[in-house]
């Protein structure tokens, strides 16, 4: 493929790839950091969006699906990273098994939100920040990819215009 093929690849699915696994390593980091450090950190979560928009952004995307796709990862992946958090401090106070620990966090989970709403805001704020990075990529490439499109077209010299409305000389 040359530069100028119209067929250039739009960056989508090695977009959905890293994206994913930027939201699984987020959402990991974010859920050690609460079950190690015993507090949920609202800025690590803006980290989780922060990570995916970086990754995303890293391959070079065009494509005008990734900035919203970039915001839901980004939610999805502080989310998770959350309930990762809470089940893991879980295990350690109660001594129970991931699964019915899991199955506690996910219980309790809607209550604890509509008790602590910072959470949620957090959350907003990685979805903006994983949207933000991406979609000035995605409008930045596109307008790069427009200029080179527009100044390829051959425009017409000062000297050869042709003015039909004066009368011509004759040799």
């Amino acid at each position: 493929m040359t530069e100028n093929d119209p067929h250039l690849g739009n960056g989508l699915l090695p977009g959905i790839v890293t994206g994913l696994l930027a939201t699984v390593a987020g959402a990991a980091a974010y859920g050690a950091l609460i079950a190690f450090s015993g507090y949920e950190i609202g800025f690590a979560a803006i980290g989780v969006g922060l990570l995916v928009g970086l990754a995303m952004i890293a391959v070079r995307p065009t494509s005008p699906v990734l900035p919203p796709l970039a915001a839901f990862l980004s939610l999805a992946g502080a989310a998770l990273g959350q309930i990762a958090g809470a089940v893991i401090v879980w295990v350690r106070l109660s001594g129970e098994d991931y699964g019915p620990a899991a199955a506690q966090v996910l219980d309790a989970f809607p209550d604890a939100i509509r008790s602590d709403p910072m959470s949620l805001l957090f959350w907003v704020v990685a979805a903006y920040a994983g949207f933000g990075f991406v979609n000035r990529r995605v409008k930045a490439a596109r307008a790069a990819h427009d200029a080179r499109a527009a100044s390829s077209v051959p425009q017409p010299d000062e000297a050869d215009r042709v003015n039909y409305f004066e009368p011509r000389k004759q040799p």
